[in-house]
This record gives structure tokens, C-alpha cells and sequence, in this order.
């Protein structure tokens, strides 16, 4: 049986003989070959060549570091190469004294400084509309026409009461008139009475009643005449209800004030039209205006009659000249900007007012004065600054900036004639630079 497990320990020798080769230096120890176990009870024996071998000691962690270590050096050395020793394409400007023409841009929308919503002044049902939207009108034409038939008979209502009152008047001009003569009348035997008086020709009774008479015919004579004033005022009264009946009959009719286009249609034939509902809305194309927004540090560049360039996106390839007509001067207190009105040399095709656009005003030229693509400045810790090409790595240099043209800006301090600035991705402090292809020397 001791054979028996020998030569099975062989046999495992056999299969995988590894298991039982010294390990190589360097490498961690093996543990030894499984002994066979005798089925029969007995002790187990061992391999004679594996009774009495030392395993082998591992080799130093201290190696293992250094190796870890150096390509931990070697990558970093790659990295930084890489980074700081390859050279990177870059564009590049070279600064130069020049002018600069300053100019103030800004967004705004179309307007117009004469337009108008025409609404009706009495309520009343729109019977018809006489134009459309981009309908061309005339001063004094048809616009709308409102329903009129029972302003029509309030009229005819204030005109009879107006002949009325004329009417009353003439009566009361002729009441006038016998009271007068009967007051002449009455005078004439007062007159006479008084004599006979005096001549005691008459007795007192008569002449009292003669007296008499006479008062009260001065009594119905003013009567008389308070009445012609009453008639008068009722007449004239009557006068301005005719007048203000006709008006009403007059603003049934809706009428352009002015030359213009229809540019808004908001009621039709049947709606319920009131004061201060529009029904149609109508501009003068010779008023219209790009409304420009600048901000509140331009008010004092911008000035009437300056010229400018006007920009739409419906034609982005064809700019519009302009000049600036006037200037607002109130400043928005939340977006810290003022408008101005700028009157484009001609209008855009299919223009809308509340079209939107962009105005390029031109505020003066500057000479001799140092002045980059606005593309260089970049803003570091909210400052601006430009990077720089010297001995060939790029550095950073803050520059104060001055006034503002199309493309470029001012630099006031910071450059000199003759300094290289670069443009580029991801620029770097000390990154080493290859000038691109086609860019300006």
C-alpha cells in the first residue's frame, strides 16, 4: 500500500510537473505537493525529493516601489513634455498704431412715430369694414361703418326740438312787442291824466287808475322780455343737441386721419364695437423707426444725425443706412438703458412694425491709437487681458481697454506697437506656440 501511494504521488508528478519545480528567484514560494493518503489507515509517505526542502524567500518590496516610482516619473515627464515642449498652433495679431472708428451697436424693434388705433367713440354694432391689413388709405377715407339708425333718429328728435324752440322764440318776440305797445299805451293816459290833474279837470280815482295801468304794463314788458331770453337759451340749447346728434351720426363713420398702410385689423362686420376697442390700426411708412437700445454708458456718444447701419434678420446679407433721428431721456432703471430712434434710408422687404433688427451707430474716428480684434481680449478673475507671444510661450498681460469699434477695441495701457498677441484653445501660461497657417503676422 506504501507503493501504491508512491506511485500515485508520481503519477500527480506526472500530470502537472510544475507543481513540483523549484521556484524561479524572484518569485513567491509554491506550496508543496499533496501526499497521497493511504486507504488502508496507515501513515502517509512522502516524495523522497521533496522531504527536507526550505522554501524560497520572497524578493524585496523596496524593488517593487522603485519600479512603481520610475513610471510614475516617466509618465509625468511624457505629460509635461507633451504640455509644456510641444508646440501648439495658435493665430496670432501684431499690434499696430492706427484709427479706429468707435461705434455703439445695439438691438431693437421697428416703430413707427406716427400710427394710430382707430376705435370708435359710442358703442354701437360695426355694420361693415372698408380695408384690410397692408391696405394703403388716404386722409379722410372710409374706414369703418357703424350701425347709425337710432343716432339717426335722435338727430331728426334734436333737429325738430330746435325748430320748436325757434319757434318759441319768435312768439315770445312778438308777446314782446304788444306788451311794448301796450305799455306806450299805458304811458301816454298816464301822461294825460297827470295833466288833467293838475288842472283838476279829472278825479283822482282816474288818474290812480291810469296809475295803475301804467305799472303794470312796465311789469308785463319785462315779463316779456324774460320770456325772449328763456326762448333764446332753449333755442340754443336745442342748437348744440342738433350739433352733438350730428357728431354722434358723423363717428358711425370711421375715417383715416392721416396717409398710411393698415397694419392691424381687429374687429369685423357684426362685433360690438366700444370707445377704446381698436377695430383698425394704420401707420405712416414715412414715420417708421428702428427703436435701438444702448446701454446708459453710450448717452453721451450718441447724438442726432449720426449715421448708422441697420441690420435684419429677414435679409442678414443686405444692411440698411440710417441716422439717428432723437434720443429718449429716460434710462430703464432695471436694464440700465436708453432707446433712440434711428430712420432707415429705406425699409426693409415685408417690413412689420415690432420687426426686430440691430443698429450699428457710428459715434466718431479715432488716429493713432493702439487697437485689436475684439476675439484676442479675454477676461481673467473678471479682468480683461490678452495673452502674448514671447520667445515663443504665451503670457498672460492685463490691458486696459478704451473705446469700441465694429471688430476691434481700444487699448489704453497694457501693449506696445510691435507686440504679438495669440488666439487659440485652451491657451496656457508658458505653452510654446506654433503660428498658424494664414493668420495675420
Amino acid at each position: 500500500m506504501a507503493q501504491r501511494g508512491i506511485v500515485m504521488d508520481q503519477l500527480d508528478r506526472s500530470a502537472d510537473p510544475s507543481m513540483f519545480e523549484a521556484p524561479a528567484p524572484g518569485q513567491n514560494d509554491r506550496p508543496a505537493a499533496p501526499v497521497a493518503q493511504p486507504t488502508d489507515g496507515s501513515a502517509p509517505e512522502t516524495s523522497p525529493g521533496l522531504v527536507g526542502r526550505k522554501p524560497l524567500s520572497r524578493p524585496p518590496r523596496r524593488w517593487r516601489a522603485g519600479l512603481v516610482l520610475a513610471s510614475l516619473v516617466l509618465v509625468l515627464v511624457a505629460v509635461l513634455g507633451v504640455r509644456y515642449w510641444v508646440p501648439r498652433p495658435v493665430e496670432t495679431w501684431q499690434v499696430a498704431a492706427g484709427s479706429l472708428t468707435t461705434e455703439r451697436a445695439g438691438p431693437g424693434t421697428l416703430d413707427a412715430t406716427r400710427r394710430a388705433s382707430l376705435s370708435p367713440k359710442i358703442q354701437a354694432r360695426i355694420v361693415s369694414v372698408a380695408v384690410d391689413r397692408n391696405d394703403q388709405v388716404k386722409a379722410g377715407d372710409e374706414i369703418a361703418r357703424l350701425a347709425s339708425d337710432d343716432l339717426e333718429s335722435e338727430l331728426a328728435a334734436a333737429v325738430a326740438s330746435q325748430k320748436a324752440s325757434e319757434q318759441a322764440v319768435d312768439q315770445a318776440r312778438a308777446e314782446s312787442q304788444r306788451k311794448q305797445a301796450a305799455l306806450a299805451d299805458a304811458r301816454q293816459k298816464f301822461e294825460q291824466q297827470a295833466k288833467l290833474l293838475k288842472s283838476k279837470t279829472t278825479t283822482q280815482s282816474s288818474y290812480d287808475t291810469a296809475q295803475s295801468t301804467l305799472r303794470q304794463a312796465e311789469a308785463d314788458q319785462s315779463a316779456a322780455e324774460a320770456s325772449i331770453a328763456q326762448a333764446e337759451a332753449q333755442a340754443q340749447s336745442a342748437e348744440a343737441n342738433v350739433a352733438v346728434a350730428r357728431t354722434n351720426v358723423s363717428e358711425a363713420t370711421i375715417r383715416a386721419p392721416f396717409n398710411g398702410i393698415v397694419i392691424a385689423r381687429d374687429q369685423n362686420p357684426g362685433d360690438l364695437a366700444s370707445p377704446g376697442s381698436p377695430i383698425i390700426e394704420i401707420a405712416d411708412p414715412r414715420s417708421v423707426v428702428l427703436t435701438a437700445r444702448f446701454d446708459e454708458s453710450a448717452i453721451a456718444s450718441i447724438e442726432p444725425g449720426q449715421v448708422a447701419i441697420l441690420h435684419f434678420g429677414s435679409q442678414s446679407d443686405r444692411p440698411i443706412s440710417g441716422h439717428v433721428l432723437r434720443l429718449s431721456r429716460e434710462v430703464d432703471t432695471e436694464t440700465r438703458e436708453f432707446t433712440a430712434d434711428i430712420v432707415p434710408d429705406e425699409l426693409p422687404k415685408n417690413w412689420a412694425i415690432g420687426q426686430r433688427g440691430t443698429a450699428t451707430v457710428t459715434t466718431g474716428t479715432r488716429t493713432d491709437v493702439l487697437a485689436v480684434p475684439t476675439r484676442f481680449i479675454t477676461r481673467r478673475d473678471g479682468a480683461p487681458g490678452v495673452w502674448v507671444a514671447r520667445h515663443d510661450r504665451a503670457q498672460w498681460q492685463p490691458v486696459d481697454l478704451g473705446a469700441l469699434g465694429e471688430e476691434r477695441v481700444e487699448i489704453r495701457a497694457g501693449l506696445r506697437a510691435g507686440d504679438m498677441l495669440i488666439h487659440g484653445s485652451r491657451i496656457f501660461e508658458k505653452m510654446r506656440l506654433r503660428p498658424a497657417r494664414g493668420t495675420t503676422p
